[in-house]
C-alpha cells in the first residue's frame, strides 16, 4: 500500500518542487527549458493527483484544472503567437496557480505538523 511518507512520495514531491521552480524561472532559463519543464511539471501533477486520489475534493480539482488550463493557454499562445491575448491569459492563470499552489503546500505542511 502506498503511503505519503514513503521514499517514492518524497522523490515525487521533490521532483514537483524542482520542476515548479525551473518552470517559474523562465526569464533565466529560456523558453525551451520552460516548455520542457512545464510539461514535466504537468506530468508530475497528474501522477501526484493519481497517487493522492483518496484525498480528492473540489479545491484540488480546481487547482488541477487551473494547472492544465495554464499549460493549454501557454501551448495555444505558442501556436497562435499573433494573438497576444492568449499569452496574457497564460500569465494571469499562471500567477493564480502560483498563489493557489502556495496555499495548497502551506495547508499540507500544517497537516504534517499538527
Amino acid at each position: 500500500m502506498y503511503t505519503p511518507s514513503t521514499t517514492a512520495a518524497k522523490i515525487l514531491n521533490a521532483a514537483l518542487l524542482v520542476s515548479f521552480v525551473l518552470t517559474v524561472l523562465e526569464p533565466l532559463t529560456g523558453i525551451i527549458v520552460h516548455k520542457l519543464v512545464s510539461t514535466l511539471f504537468l506530468l508530475f501533477c497528474l501522477i501526484h493527483t493519481i497517487v493522492h486520489r483518496k484525498k480528492w475534493n473540489g479545491k484540488r480539482f480546481v487547482l488541477l484544472c487551473l494547472i492544465v488550463l495554464a499549460y493549454l493557454a501557454g501551448l495555444f499562445g505558442l501556436i497562435f503567437d499573433e494573438i497576444p491575448l492568449i499569452l496574457v491569459l497564460h500569465k494571469v492563470i499562471s500567477i493564480a496557480c502560483v498563489f493557489f499552489l502556495a496555499i495548497h503546500i502551506f495547508a499540507f505542511q500544517n497537516r504534517l505538523r499538527g
